[in-house]
């Protein structure tokens, strides 16, 4: 057979190897042998080289099978210098790369990732209600009272209102709604849309929408708590029922779930009012936020093909369950952390306070958006 010797050594290890290879073999570089020998010739080699080997040795043997074709037979000493086809490398990096194999493995990280970039962006949108803004401020009087209707409720029926307002006849499809986030064509008359369907809305509004608006409507509802029934009646009549798909489950979450019993407080009725005001916008004067939903919108819309294999074979199950963990540690995490430095003001919103300077108020609402979905997708 003929063969091909490559020698990686260092230092003493290198002229150990390179007089036991000069005795067997024609040198033909400064590094690399090659010669006709007999399997009993080959296997004399291995074992000298392995008697003399060190730390510092690292030598890789080919068999050339044919003019286009050679085969890794053996490597002696450190195995690292070659890779699993014996080939040397010639270059090197410190960054924690992943192979190919684990990159390209997972079918459906694009579409997980996807869903948790468009919810985590719309997961407080909510929070920029009159209600909840003057709940922020120091000397706010209902800064520790319940609101009358939860944030993430809100946020529910704003992606509701803004899906029904750009569907048209097309209701089944993602596509009108997605469009719309990926061109930041939202008009004045889209908002004025949202703010008056927020109350005319369905009482249980969150299953009649097309799949992708399902998946990301479930996201924000319970990035906080899984949504439950109200009242021990209903509870009773839904143990031990199973939701077998999405629109069972969702179809379950009417607005009992959203709304509170303190609207029925002396100022209820006004506070309740409040959380349907947005007098300074939707969040649609921040740029950041808006090229972010651009961004994230798009990919979505991307992974339709992917959305319809996984809720047609039932793997939406785990690709929600793994979207929701990535949008929930992303939430708690990020909402730790100090306000961006030099976020500018674009909205005059805020998404949090910090507990410990007084509860004065930190993050910026499209911040607090645009920074959980990067730290949810990854």
């Amino acid at each position: 057979m003929m063969v091909t010797f490559v020698s990686q050594c260092e230092k003493k290890a290198l002229k150990r190897t390179r007089r036991v290879l000069d005795a067997f073999a024609g040198r033909i570089g400064d590094n690399t042998w090659q010669t006709v020998i007999t399997q009993e010739g080959l296997n004399a080699v291995r074992k000298l080289l392995k008697k003399s080997a060190s730390k510092n040795t690292a030598v890789s043997c080919h068999w050339i099978r044919s003019r286009s074709r050679s085969e890794l037979v053996w490597i002696v000493g450190k195995r690292e210098k070659f890779n699993g086809q014996g080939a040397v490398p010639v270059n090197s990096t410190g960054k924690p790369l992943l192979t190919h194999d684990q990159e390209s493995d997972w079918h459906y990280l694009p579409l997980i990732q996807a869903l948790v970039g468009v919810a985590a962006l719309l997961h407080d949108w909510g929070k920029a209600t009159e209600l909840f803004q003057e709940k922020l401020g120091l000397d706010s009087k209902n800064k520790y009272r319940g609101d009358p209707v939860r944030h993430e409720w809100i946020s529910c029926l704003l992606l509701q209102a803004l899906v029904q307002h750009h569907s048209g006849s097309d209701g089944d499809s993602d596509d009108s709604w997605l469009d719309v986030l990926i061109s930041g064509d939202w008009n004045e008359q889209s908002f004025k849309t949202l703010s008056t369907a927020l109350i005319d809305g369905d009482h249980r509004p969150l299953h009649n929408l097309p799949p992708a608006a399902k998946l990301v409507a479930w996201l924000i509802v319970s990035h906080h708590r899984l949504p439950l029934p109200k009242g021990k009646e209903e509870q009773e009549k839904m143990r031990g029922k199973r939701a077998d798909n999405v629109d069972d489950a969702l179809k379950r979450i009417s607005h009992q779930w959203g709304y509170s019993n303190l609207f029925k407080e002396s100022d209820g009725e006004a506070r309740l009012a409040a959380c349907f005001r947005f007098p300074k916008g939707f969040i649609e004067n921040s740029e950041r936020w808006q090229k972010a939903l651009k961004k994230w919108a798009g990919k979505l819309k991307n992974c339709q093909s992917l959305l319809a294999q996984a809720l047609s074979d039932g793997s939406y199950r785990v690709v929600l369950h793994h979207a929701r963990l990535s949008l929930m540690l992303a939430d708690h995490h990020y909402s730790s952390q100090d306000a961006a430095q030099g976020w500018p003001d674009a909205t005059g919103l805020f998404a949090n306070t910090d507990r410990e300077k007084g509860g004065t108020l930190k993050q910026k609402l499209d911040e607090h958006l645009v920074g959980v979905a990067q730290q949810g997708v990854r």
